[in-house]
């Protein structure tokens, strides 16, 4: 008896000090984020660079990374963080996006040159949101009303200037400012400004916040000629309809015609090859999933994700769109 109880004593001796012996446990790695840098949290940017994410971090353990949306004043901004390395990703309009490869307004003198295509994403669209109780009806009818342009750094306000010019309105006409596109619609509701304009994919939750309150909302059309005209001078825009059957609240029906912006997602030249592959690869290989995240992406095909030769591609994701047939 006493010898069995002698030896139970000795092992358990000897489990505790191989324990104490024994090496700490190798702690996992954690993950490198690569952060997206997007727009507003009420932007169709932030919710497109959501859904990446989400797709692509299914898989994070097995590639030692992960995707990380960030907000953002929107495209000149995001072009300027993944330039500068502050950001892996960003999402901006294919126009605005050759003006910074070329160094045009407003990156004179600082052509972001090392910019590269990743996947091509949805069209953004010229949307005015007004109250009906303005008058506004048509672009023309902005002429000494409050128009929000969105932010600084902004698409909306980077072309603002140039859609009203176009329209036939003189700068000092209209009585901009330069509010957020998310907080547009508490403006418009308290009858701070009479209309904004932004450009985004559809449908829009500024849209839908904007025709929730009392205050009646319509979306603006764009004149047939204007469209036109700028299309027939920039192959990058393209003739819209705006869809109203997502907008139940807004006084209008059928659609409404506009001009639309394809957007890209991009990085830096610099971004490792195999990350980019990795994430074209896990988009377009659950692209199912990938368009239930948002109805902006619904319509996205293979074809129009490889159609993105504005700038430069990455080779990580010229490789992917070789090996599946979809480019030469």
């Amino acid at each position: 008896m006493h010898v069995c109880r002698l030896a139970a004593y000795s092992l358990a001796f000897l489990a505790v000090t191989l324990l104490h012996l024994s090496p700490p446990p190798v702690l996992a790695a954690p993950l490198q984020s690569l952060p997206i840098s997007s727009g507003t949290t009420t932007s169709s940017y932030y919710a497109a660079a959501s859904a990446a994410a989400k797709v692509f971090n299914k898989k994070s353990a097995v590639y030692g990374v992960r995707l990380a949306t960030v907000a953002s004043a929107g495209s000149v901004a995001n072009i300027d963080a993944v330039a500068e390395g502050r950001a892996a990703f960003g999402i901006a309009e294919t126009e605005l996006l050759k003006r910074a490869m070329q160094g045009v307004r407003p990156w004179e003198g600082k052509a972001r040159e090392g910019l590269r295509a990743v996947l091509g994403l949805y069209p953004a669209t010229v949307t005015i949101v007004a109250a009906v109780d303005s008058g506004v009806k048509r672009v023309s009818d902005l002429k000494g009303k409050r128009l929000s342009i969105g932010a600084p750094g902004s698409i909306d306000n980077t072309y603002a200037g140039a859609l009203l010019q176009m329209s036939g309105l003189n700068p000092g006409e209209v009585f901009t400012s330069e509010h957020s596109t998310a907080l547009a619609p508490e403006l418009l509701q308290k009858g701070d400004i009479d209309a904004y304009l932004c450009i985004v994919g559809h449908p829009n939750l500024t849209v839908l916040e904007a025709s929730a309150g009392k205050r009646k909302v319509l979306l603006v059309p764009l004149g047939e000629e204007l469209i036109r005209q700028v299309t027939g001078n920039n192959p990058l825009l393209v003739p819209v309809l705006i869809p109203m059957r997502f907008y139940p609240n807004v006084q209008a029906t059928g659609s409404v015609p506009s001009l639309g912006i394809r957007t890209l997602l991009f990085t830096n030249s610099d971004q490792p090859d195999d990350n980019v592959y990795h994430v074209v690869r896990e988009i377009l290989g659950n692209l199912d999933l990938f368009r239930r995240q948002h109805p902006i992406l619904q319509d996205l095909t293979p074809e129009q994700a490889a159609r993105v030769n504005v700038i430069p591609l990455h080779p990580g994701a010229a490789r992917y769109f070789k090996e599946s047939g979809l480019i030469p």
